[in-house]
């Protein structure tokens, strides 16, 4: 912002004080007037004074024009009723008004941030209101009342009166009240290891699109700094709601290139070295670290061909041998454990160097030596989540992988990339592929931004580790110990979006329902579930929770099973279970959820050292874990045509909960959805297989309520 007001100053008001003098009724020669500002200031003063004037106020002028567009617009983009009332007349005036702010043509990244409105605080009785009717069907009568008398005591109290307050005035000062303690809490101080409980992973396409591996590496790695200096440059597209001149946040992306979780002893931090501008990337093969130059000094992005002359070298100067030093392994430790660690190998230049080279890459790329099938969506996805154990650096903020046959994916560092952001840089590389008819890369002049320059030979970076060998083998050893705990499987029920939506039920809602139905037939009971929402409309703005179980969906899933309901009765609970689910998720999106408000009275009541801490902070409602943890992979971020190939299977992470499961979906065109679910082998209660196979056999039989004749099938794993 401030470069634009600064940008109006010089322009706007130079302009104005050029056009005060030319108009003067007084013309005095320029030479003239130059002379007298050394011999008689005083008279060239008052000669001047009038163009000063226009300078001012024409410089006054464009500062409250530019005040009150942004105000005009944050309030244009703050209204819902596009998405909340699309029919609505109202929505033609305010589309048309958006336009004229805003202009047709979608502008680049970073050209919307200004305008962007703050995301609000929701009313403390809203909140309230929301929290009981989440968690009413997981207490009993008497655990219920004792809730509803804590949370009417937390909405009367003059103490959270005062904390409601407190938080206004973040809201006031602070575009986004919630966006740093968000990043802190919920994952910098974190202490567990990040790689089954923060990272996440997507595949690359649902079909192969060429089986040779440098060149997929090459064309990967090309694509995703070509992504991140156009966005840097402000000319990548800025992502909209479709059909809307509504932009999203795109804060997010500056973290996709040269970045990387750093550990601390209490807290983490995130390293950002585009300042230092980087030229290298980093490539990992047979559990070694090799360093390649992908940039020039003047900023050239080497081209695909270039790019794969250096991986093949890597791959030469690698070998077939396997080094079992396991450095890689660190990063999966306890954060402040590998903080510790991370301290001592800082100690000798040569670590140092290597770390720093790791952390400030533009890219890192693990060239995998294992060969799963793109439709083998089960082992090639519990290869992009964790690797064998000496290939994934999972503090840096995106490792892309690619297998010996082509196959790709990539491990993301969850703490400043939610899947929204990572998704659209995957698509612009997925959309961005090409090859010859061969699967090789092609000439530079074949893609835009690249160049040919010479480079050096990438260099092996090395690792002084004599006197952390227990512990490297401490690392190694849990870190194969939780690969062998993560049970990851994918399936898929064989039919898509298509149904749900030809029966007038929103896709989304009908999986949401699938899931509960499968929980509750698996486990006999219901359980806290979370499934997240997007709040990229708001400035920093990142996700919300869905809390999509209720009465409703509890009638819905009780009745399903039940033959003394009618057909009729079940499809009328479905319908308004599915509503419920789709009219929190828009609440969500406008920032009106639960668990980002408690989220933030919360941590100003331990700020403020209150003694006692609210009652409600301490009731059982508060304290429930999200056992079933649920996530829709966001696809079409990025306004392109993308070829079948070309297409996204999808990806997952691990459960939140040790006794529960992590499940996230993607829909893929109108016939197909994949379902990748994680839970933990030690827990004696889940099995992944069931529950993927328990969801797509829910799903069917909710087909079932409509189309009663169409056959079942039941090969499902994928």
């Amino acid at each position: 912002m401030a470069s634009t007001v600064a940008g109006f100053l010089v322009a706007g008001g130079m302009g104005a004080l050029v056009n005060c003098y030319i108009s003067s009724s007084v013309m005095i020669p320029l030479g003239i007037l130059v002379q007298e500002v050394f011999v008689q200031p005083l008279v060239a003063l008052r000669s001047l004074l009038p163009a000063m004037v226009g300078f001012l106020g024409g410089t006054l002028v464009l500062l409250v024009w530019h005040f009150l567009k942004t105000r005009v617009v944050r309030f244009l983009l703050d209204y819902n009723g596009w998405f909340l009332t699309p029919k609505h007349p109202i929505n033609k005036l305010w589309y048309l008004m958006t336009i004229a702010l805003l202009g047709r043509t979608t502008k680049g990244a970073g050209w919307y941030q200004d305008y962007l409105p703050s995301l609000p605080v929701p009313p403390l009785d809203h909140t309230c209101k929301m929290l009981l009717a989440s968690v009413r069907p997981l207490l009993t009568s008497e655990e219920y009342r004792n809730t509803e008398e804590a949370v009417k005591e937390f909405q009367t109290s003059r103490r959270t009166r005062l904390l409601q307050l407190l938080l206004k005035i973040k809201g006031w000062w602070s575009r986004n009240w919630i966006a740093e303690w968000w990043l802190n809490y919920i994952y910098l101080r974190q202490r567990t290891p990040i790689c089954f409980n923060s990272n996440y992973y997507t595949a690359g396409t649902l079909y192969p699109t060429t089986k040779h591996q440098l060149d997929r590496a090459a064309m990967i790695v090309f694509t995703s700094i070509t992504f991140g200096k156009l966005y840097r440059q402000g000319k990548m597209e800025t992502v909209m709601a479709e059909g809307t001149s509504v932009p999203f946040c795109m804060n997010g992306c500056k973290y996709l290139n040269n970045t990387a979780r750093i550990p601390g002893k209490e807290m983490d931090r995130i390293g950002y070295f585009a300042d230092e501008n980087p030229t290298h990337g980093v490539a990992v093969r047979q559990g070694k670290f090799y360093k390649f130059n992908v940039i020039s000094q003047d900023g050239k992005v080497l081209s695909p061909l270039g790019i794969r002359a250096q991986l093949e070298k890597v791959v030469n100067m690698a070998g077939d041998t396997l080094d079992e030093t396991g450095v890689a392994a660190l990063t999966s430790l306890p954060r402040k454990d590998w903080a510790e660690i991370r301290e001592r190998l800082e100690t000798s230049p040569v670590n140092s160097a290597s770390l720093h080279a790791i952390d400030s890459a533009w890219s890192l790329v693990c060239l995998d030596t294992e060969a799963y099938d793109v439709s083998d969506l089960t082992h090639t996805s519990q290869q992009f989540f964790h690797g064998n154990g000496y290939n994934r650096w999972f503090d840096k903020s995106c490792s892309f992988i690619v297998m010996a046959n082509g196959n790709c994916g990539a491990n993301v560092e969850h703490s400043t990339l939610d899947a929204t952001v990572a998704g659209q840089q995957w698509e612009y590389s997925l959309s961005e592929e090409l090859y010859d008819g061969e699967g090789h890369v092609l000439p530079s002049s074949s893609y835009p931004h690249a160049h040919d320059f010479p480079v050096d030979p990438p260099t092996k970076m090395e690792w002084e580790v004599a006197d952390i060998k227990e512990k490297l083998s401490e690392a190694k050893k849990s870190l194969s110990e939780m690969i062998a705990d993560s049970d990851l499987v994918a399936v898929t029920p064989g039919f898509g979006k298509s149904v749900p939506k030809s029966h007038r039920l929103s896709p989304d809602g009908f999986y949401q329902m699938a899931m509960q139905l499968a929980y509750y037939r698996l486990h006999k009971g219901f359980v806290l579930t979370y499934e997240s929402a997007t709040t990229r409309f708001y400035y920093e703005g990142r996700t919300e929770t869905i809390r999509p179980m209720s009465d409703l969906s509890v009638a819905f899933v009780k009745a399903m099973d039940d033959p003394s309901v009618t057909r009729d009765q079940v499809k009328k609970l479905l319908k308004m279970a599915i509503e419920y689910q789709c009219d929190y998720k828009m609440k969500a999106m406008r920032g009106l959820g639960v668990d980002r408000h408690l989220l933030g009275l919360y941590i100003l009541a331990k700020g403020l050292d209150m003694k006692p801490m609210p009652r409600l902070f301490e009731d059982k409602a508060f304290q429930f874990t999200f056992k079933l943890s649920t996530s829709q992979t966001p696809t079409h971020m990025m306004k392109r045509k993308f070829k079948v190939p070309n297409v996204c299977p999808g990806g997952g992470f691990g459960t939140v909960d040790k006794d529960g499961y992590g499940v996230s979906y993607i829909v893929i065109g109108e016939d197909r959805v994949n379902f990748y679910v994680n839970s933990k082998r030690s827990c004696a209660e889940t099995d992944s297989t069931r529950f993927g196979e328990a969801i797509c056999r829910a799903l069917w039989d909710m087909r079932s309520l409509y189309e009663p004749d169409v056959p079942h099938s039941d090969n499902f794993i994928c």
